[in-house]
């Protein structure tokens, strides 16, 4: 005598909640208003400096909230006409620099204990229209944007190398970072110089930021651009507006950058840091077909990370920080979950962002009619599961934690006895096993009704062994 169990599993949905742990988090610092927009930004000592109509103004703070510009009476009188300040880690001197009548730039540097004192680097008979001076973090290396006489178009990136004494004459850059278009805001990260610019080929229109590394010897000739590769920069620092002048606070690992993806000039402000991984690939069915709006989260221990949606074509691509052991699972209505571990590496050192793939291949439901597990039980007589049981079956529950308004009916045999007390003590076993398994795999609150019934599958009873399992799929 056969009996069947029947099991209808009705799951909630399984949230997660975000944690702040994202590679990098961005928001417009919405309580600020730019009306008259903002230039030459630049962190010195952890807070935020620019240029707003010509004037020097520097950021005022309630709770670590930028809440307004204001002009700069620290650093503003120390340098009349000062439109832009850095500081250089190679003295420790702050420097400055300002228009002059000439259209060009006066670069001027102060001590911390003797501000009167103004030494001046003067730029003037290199270029004209100079903007934007920043320093490596060694402070030898000097890189500018200029419109001058030579060049590529527009406005160029030039470098400058310091000897001990003095800056060596300025070289351009060359043309695999320069284009016809306009190089400008180049600004260190680290080994990376950060830029924008509007004219890389098949870029979207407008400026848009780029990185590159860069390293340097001990002679102006010595400096490399590693392979010239040239990066723009993961989301959110690009978009589908302008995005350009972007300054760093390092100490605090946070920046800010300007953009008008909303339409209008905005300040952003991020937390996080760059260097990390861009992980990309894509996701079809056992066909080979694509699957499309199809959700991608990836997690570290347990804690949300980054997530991402497939596009028409199946694909995604998602930023996470390298180094870290991370779960990649891929979700759709009517697939099993996809779940995977995988470690994230930035092989290639002289990319900011490196990239790895990842596809991945869903698995489709067939609704209406009966899954078959075979060997559920290592014999007719066992009553608990087989581990590799306990791994299908994890799959049917993993695709009802993403999907709640799904039904699933287990329908279990016991064995081929004759002896019916046998078969109802067997039965009873794996009742209060398979009951066991399933609230050690499903939350807390999910809701669990066992039953006997009677399954038509599509082929006779007869056909199956004792051990087997069916599984049914239906909508709620």
């Amino acid at each position: 005598m056969k009996k069947i169990l029947h099991i209808l599993a009705l799951l909630p949905a399984l949230t997660l909640t975000a944690q702040s742990i994202h590679p990098v988090t961005a928001r417009p610092v919405s309580s600020l208003r730019l009306p008259w927009g903002l230039s030459n930004l630049s962190v010195v000592d952890g807070r935020l400096y620019a240029s707003q109509s010509g004037v020097l103004v520097s950021a005022a703070t309630t709770n670590g909230t930028i809440t307004g510009l204001l002009p700069d009476t620290l650093f503003g009188p120390l340098c009349d006409g000062a439109d832009y300040i850095i500081r250089n880690n190679r003295d420790s001197l702050l420097y400055f620099s300002r228009p002059t009548e000439s259209s060009s730039y006066d670069f001027n540097k102060h001590t911390n204990s003797h501000f009167r004192k103004n030494r001046r680097v003067d730029i003037r008979a290199w270029f004209k229209d100079v903007s934007h001076p920043t320093f490596s973090s060694d402070g030898n290396t000097l890189i500018f944007a200029a419109k001058g006489k030579v060049g590529l178009g527009g406005y160029d990136l030039w470098y400058s190398f310091y000897n001990g004494t003095r800056w060596s004459k300025p070289i351009n850059l060359g043309n695999v970072i320069n284009t016809p278009g306009n190089e400008m805001y180049p600004v260190f990260y680290g080994d990376y110089l950060i830029f924008a610019s509007d004219g890389v080929a098949g870029a979207p229109h407008g400026f848009n930021l780029y990185s590159v590394k860069l390293k340097s010897g001990t002679k102006v000739d010595d400096i490399i651009f590693a392979n010239y590769i040239v990066q723009p920069l993961p989301a959110p620092f690009n978009s589908n507006g302008d995005d350009w002048e972007i300054a760093f606070d390092t100490a605090a690992n946070k920046g800010y950058w300007m953009s008008t993806r909303n339409g209008k000039e905005e300040l952003f402000t991020f937390q996080g840091q760059l260097e990390g991984v861009m992980l990309k690939g894509k996701v079809t069915d056992e066909k080979g077909l694509p699957v499309p709006q199809a959700e991608i989260k990836l997690l570290s221990n347990g804690h949300f990370v980054a997530d991402a949606t497939t596009d028409a074509s199946g694909n995604y691509n998602l930023f996470a920080l390298p180094g870290d052991d991370y779960t990649l699972t891929v979700s759709k209505t009517n697939y099993f979950l996809f779940e995977n571990d995988l470690t994230l590496l930035r092989l290639n050192e002289d990319l900011l962002v490196a990239t790895q793939y990842r596809n991945v291949t869903l698995a489709s439901l067939p609704f209406g009619r009966p899954l078959i597990f075979d060997n559920l039980y290592q014999s007719e007589t066992e009553v608990e599961l087989s581990s590799d049981a306990q791994a299908s079956l994890r799959d049917i529950i993993n695709y009802l934690r993403v999907n709640p308004n799904v039904l699933v009916q287990f329908t279990l045999y016991c064995t081929q006895s004759d002896d019916a007390s046998y078969n109802n003590l067997v039965i009873e076993r794996r009742i209060s096993n398979m009951r066991r398994f399933l609230e050690s795999c499903l939350p807390t609150n999910s809701q669990l009704s066992f039953k006997n019934g009677n399954l038509n599958p599509e082929k006779p009873i007869g056909d199956y062994k004792g051990n087997e399992v069916f599984v049914e799929l239906f909508s709620k």
